[in-house]
């Protein structure tokens, strides 16, 4: 990986890092310009301008930018922040010169047309209201309109509706030529290129831009806080978000890789204090972390709850003690190391996509002006010390900068008389604190992670091994990054589950790594988290299973660790029990979650009588039948010799893990096949399911009885999603470009072993509800109607297949294709003839497919404040 940095004559930077570990490129552009550069009456402005530089430039028309990277196989995409907007193509290396003349076009000739500009207003309201609709949305904006009172850090990004409804095309067009400039941007590709050839292609198409003058913006600077803020929000959601925050420096300070360090160890991975104490140990929050949000000026530092208000005083009493032992007590050595390997492990997992490493270099030298300061980073991590954790804990933890923010369902002035009382508590805690003398510890270093030499992979074979025990180990390596995935699954899941035990299979994969013969819970947690990785079961319709990703470095435990959870797993009764009160909350504020609700009605009415029909989290009552005894049937009925099977991917040793899982596997019994057979039959009249919930949006869900997973009609099936998924997919064209319903629209579709279903999603204004479901009848009825021109087929082809192999570069991506392929009766290589399937579905395959599925009667579902119909 050779990397090479330079200014073109107009001021544009440019950083070039030739990697050639993929046949993939990322181009990104990144503006030094974001919400906190906007003044009064611009609130927005620079989110908008992320929407319009898409919609039309002197080259290319509506819908044409999008139209003409995914018709070349690439993913295109923006977003903007406090500090920054970021434009990203990622695309095969043979259609780079499509990338980089879309990204100059979109950044050096937009048009704001009039019209266009318009049309995109509503969009970006869609947007807001969308956000209103969000708990975690709503509980952000309220933390940070509470810790900023006077950086526009305090205003939200997305800005407000009035200053959208009414900023003019010439306003955006002034403002980013204000902004937008040469001297403010810099340009990072990343890929498989030849480095002087690219050199000449940038200086051709970013050369031309005008270097328009630079309007320098002074930020309003945050007054120092001097004293505890407290704002509670009422918001209609059964869940409460807590959010406590303390003012810290921006990226750039010295301080920051011991807050870091300081978050990593109190609120991050289910070994951290904050999550054993507060959700592994006790189940009194649903979630809880921390973290240090560090962007280019006055940052913070935060811990983050979600939970029933009704634990809150509970959740605060835990908290205030974790905050204590963080003022008081040193970390041990052991929870040090364990921070220094996540901490490093970022720069290695960012190294398996192009994109990835193209956001970090984008990041680093946005912020810090050097893509190679996560070195210098990692030498200030090294010299982190427990004496300094502590001394900075006190340093920035203080009570009188502490803000606190929380959307609560009701009785805010009784939670804000709670809040008080704990801010005075905290007071005594962090003085009785700071009075103690720093304790000393035992000096120790900790050496820079060891890594293999990274290079290209020239063996990419698939090798299917049958072990002694009957299982079926596949096998595929790849050095071109020190990652290793592992995973084993088993037929079952939602199909395996009777109507009495419903969400068993979900329980199961919560509880799975609960612990082992030698293991409890917490010791698994913190051998896994040591090897900075992890490992989780997972459930679905059709099947159970293990995960586990982590570095090469770690193999050998990596290995010990996964065979033992696999085969030898006991479940905690208590860790049960736990994650059972888990998924009841869940349950309880899933109303939270709108489109999840209208998702929920919809498999119920098209899936009547089938097991897909069913909840996987299951119902309040079932939850509370499962038990320990219960589970351990329910997975060894799935976990046999003859129902499952293993993939391993990656920088991995084959002959050390067919020598243990040879052994592991020993330990498990023969048993039945689960590749049962449910018969479904489609409604055969049009099914509506509405439900009434008072939010922003409508969320609606039109679909049709769809293929099974082993149909041979299901590329043909996918090539049509395609073409109406996408940027430059009918969809996005029709019902958001040209008439503005929605932010969201897209198609929708689940092959399963006895069914599945195709459809669409939107979620828009409840008045725009009806013209949602007629304007998707009519782009279904227009497939059928109609065969689809060549250039369109040829489009959405090298859409799906560019998608697909921009996917592959992911160990872990081509793990679950190979493992889920061979688990439903498909040949585990065939992730690699996708496109070869792809490239044979004809116009006529696509036309047959629509009316097969079109001519069936639509089940129709919405959540919102009126009917759609």
């Amino acid at each position: 990986m050779s990397a090479k940095k330079f200014k073109l004559k107009n001021g544009l930077s440019v950083l070039l890092i030739e990697n050639h570990k993929s046949p993939v490129v990322s181009v990104q552009m990144w503006v030094k310009t974001g919400s906190a550069d906007e003044s009064r009456g611009q609130e927005g402005i620079s989110h908008f301008i992320e929407h319009l530089v898409f919609k039309g430039t002197n080259k290319y028309g509506v819908g044409e930018i999008a139209s003409s990277v995914e018709a070349a196989g690439g993913e295109l995409n923006a977003y903007t922040s406090f500090d920054q907007t970021v434009f990203h193509v990622t695309i095969s290396k043979h259609f780079v010169d499509i990338a980089t003349d879309v990204i100059s076009e979109m950044m050096g000739f937009p048009k704001f047309d009039p019209k266009e500009v318009d049309n995109e207003r509503e969009v970006v309201i869609e947007e807001i209201k969308r956000g209103n609709d969000s708990p975690h949305r709503q509980a952000s904006q309220t933390l940070f309109k509470t810790a900023y009172k006077s950086h526009p850090y305090g205003i939200p990004v997305i800005g407000y509706d009035k200053v959208i409804k009414s900023v003019s095309g010439k306003k955006i067009d002034q403002y980013f030529k204000s902004r937008y400039v040469p001297t403010n941007m810099h340009l990072v590709i990343v890929g498989d290129f030849d480095t002087k050839e690219m050199k000449a292609k940038i200086e051709k198409q970013f050369g031309i831009f005008e270097n328009y003058k630079l309007k320098k913006i002074s930020r309003k600077k945050e007054k120092a806080q001097a004293q505890a803020r407290i704002m509670v929000k009422r918001a209609d959601f059964e869940e409460s978000i807590l959010h406590l925050a303390w003012p810290i420096p921006g990226a750039a300070h010295k301080d920051v890789p011991v807050l870091d360090m300081l978050a990593m160890i109190l609120g991050q991975g289910d070994s951290s204090r904050l999550v054993k104490r507060l959700r592994m140990d006790s189940a009194i929050v649903n979630s809880i972390g921390a973290g240090s949000f560090t962007p280019k000026d006055q940052g913070l530092f935060s811990i983050s709850v979600t939970l029933n208000q009704d634990k809150l005083k509970d959740a605060l009493e835990n908290i205030m003690i974790e905050i204590e032992r963080a003022l008081s007590q040193l970390p041990s050595a052991e929870e040090i190391k364990k921070a220094i390997v996540n901490l490093e492990s970022e720069q290695f997992y960012s190294l398996e996509t192009v994109d990835g490493i193209a956001r970090t270099a984008g990041s680093l030298e946005n912020l810090m002006g050097d893509y190679k300061y996560f070195q210098k980073y990692l030498k200030q991590v090294y010299a982190i010390t427990p004496e300094l954790l502590i001394k900075t804990a006190r340093k920035y933890l203080l009570p009188s900068r502490i803000n606190v923010s929380c959307l609560v369902k009701d009785s805010e002035k009784e939670i804000e008389r709670i809040f008080k009382s704990w801010v005075k508590s905290y007071k005594k805690t962090y003085e009785k604190s700071v009075k103690l003398k720093t304790p000393k510890s035992e000096k120790f270093k900790k050496p820079p992670m060891k890594l293999p030499p990274v290079g290209l992979s020239t063996n990419l074979k698939i090798e299917k091994i049958k072990l002694s025990s009957g299982v079926t180990l596949i096998f595929r390596t790849n050095k071109s990054t020190p990652i290793l995935n592992a995973r084993a699954a088993a037929l079952g899941g939602l199909r395996a589950e009777d109507q009495e035990h419903l969400g068993s299979s979900d329980l199961l994969s919560r509880v799975w790594t609960s612990g082992t013969k030698s293991l409890s819970e917490l010791e698994i947690q913190n051998k896994i988290e040591n090897m900075a990785g992890g490992i989780s079961a997972f459930s679905g319709r059709n099947s159970v299973g293990l995960n586990m990703q982590t570095l090469s470095p770690f193999e050998s435990e990596a290995i010990e660790l996964f065979s033992e959870v696999l085969v030898a797993p006991v479940l905690n009764s208590q860790s049960i029990e736990r994650e059972k009160h888990m998924m009841q909350e869940a349950l309880r504020s899933r109303d939270d979650n709108p489109a999840q609700v209208a998702s929920l009605l919809f498999l119920q009415a098209l899936f009547a009588g089938h097991p897909y029909a069913n909840d996987m989290m299951g119902t309040q009552e079932s939850i509370a039948r499962l038990d320990k005894n219960y589970l351990e049937r329910h997975l060894k009925t799935m976990l046999n010799l003859d129902n499952m099977m293993i993939v391993v991917t990656g920088d991995a040793n084959k002959a050390k893990w067919i020598s243990a899982l040879e052994k592991a596997s020993q330990q498990l019994s023969h048993g039945s096949h689960l590749k049962t057979h449910f018969e479904h039959q489609a409604t055969g009249v049009e099914v509506r399911k509405f439900k009434l919930m008072n939010k922003e949006q409508t969320h609606i869900l039109l679909g049709y009885k769809g293929l099974t997973i082993d149909d041979p009609r299901r590329h043909a099936l996918q090539v049509m999603q395609s073409i109406l998924a996408g940027q430059g997919g009918r969809l996005f064209l029709e019902l958001r470009d040209k008439e503005s319903l929605a932010y969201t629209v897209s198609p929708m579709h689940m092959d399963g072993i006895d069914t599945g279903y195709f459809g669409a999603y939107i979620g828009c204004s409840p008045e725009k509800g009806k013209k949602a479901i007629s304007m998707l009848e009519v782009e279904f009825e227009k497939l059928v109607d109609k065969k689809i021109a060549d250039d369109e087929l040829a489009r959405a082809k090298k859409y799906l297949i560019g998608r697909h192999d921009i996917d592959l570069q992911r160990n872990s991506t081509i793990g679950s294709s190979l493992l889920f392929n061979e688990l439903y009766g498909i040949d585990c290589s065939e992730t690699f003839k996708f496109a070869d399937r792809i490239n044979q579905v004809s116009p006529q395959d696509v036309q047959e497919i629509a009316a097969e599925i079109f001519k069936q009667k639509a089940v129709i579902s919405a959540v919102g404040s009126v009917e759609p119909w």
